[in-house]
């Protein structure tokens, strides 16, 4: 049975994100039709209407050069953040037991605050210092152990890089737009994610002869995607990589 590929859109940068979704969007006419409408027509007409609201909020944040730097760099922040949870989280499983032990007590403090990465952005930023900070002082010998400050000064630098790009922002206006098109983002992502889940369902409960052309010109621009995505991480590995 064919099925939609999954994807992480989280580190996607914004315009890249739109054309990605614009993409989705224009493949839905090769949705099947239906009579009368219903859960799919429901799924195509949710997604457009979120992808709509995120193409307005980024049309009025063109207006300020800078609303889109510091977008970019909110994006940056939450991909580090849930970067250094997630190591941490894997190190809690490691067989050696005294890296183990500190990757424990390093997660008690991710998890003292909880997820920041859907809070607004001077909440997000109010959570992130107090973090950093507990990291910051948390016992040296069990960073080195972990290999957590490359974590924490990533983190520190994506933090402290929004932070200068929000300072770059008129502050009523450009605050503002920030945070709708991080919001109207979160909502087209959720709207795409609950037409994929209702077209996989589809597929299987009907069989996916009517839904293969639009199953395969999605996994074709997911494939696009994960390239150009493998493909940037390649480049910074190999930039991040010290000449001996």
């Amino acid at each position: 049975m064919k099925k939609i590929k999954t994807i992480s859109l989280t580190s996607l940068r914004v315009e890249e994100y739109f054309g990605f979704q614009k993409l989705i969007l224009a493949e839905t006419e090769n949705l099947p039709g239906e009579e009368p409408p219903s859960v799919q027509t429901a799924a195509v007409t949710a997604f457009e209407t979120a992808f709509n609201a995120f193409d307005t909020a980024l049309k009025a944040s063109a207006t300020n050069p800078a609303t889109a730097s510091a977008t970019d760099a909110d994006v940056e922040r939450d991909q580090s953040w849930r970067a250094a949870n997630a190591y941490v989280k894997a190190m809690c499983s490691h067989p050696t037991a005294d890296i183990a032990s500190a990757a424990n007590e390093a997660k008690s403090l991710f998890e003292k605050y909880g997820d920041p990465t859907s809070l607004a952005q001077t909440e997000e930023s109010g959570v992130l210092h107090n973090l950093l900070q507990d990291l910051e002082t948390f016992d040296s010998s069990k960073r080195t152990l972990l290999n957590l400050d490359v974590w924490i000064t990533d983190l520190k630098t994506k933090e402290d890089a929004f932070l200068a790009a929000a300072a770059q922002r008129t502050e009523a206006d450009a605050a503002r737009q920030v945070g709708i098109v991080k919001e109207t983002r979160t909502a087209a992502d959720a709207a795409c994610r609950s037409l994929v889940d209702t077209v996989n369902a589809l597929a299987m409960i009907e069989g996916d002869t009517e839904y293969a052309t639009f199953i395969n010109h999605v996994n074709a621009v997911i494939d696009r995607q994960k390239g150009i995505l493998k493909a940037r991480k390649t480049r910074g590995e190999k930039e991040d990589k010290p000449v001996e």
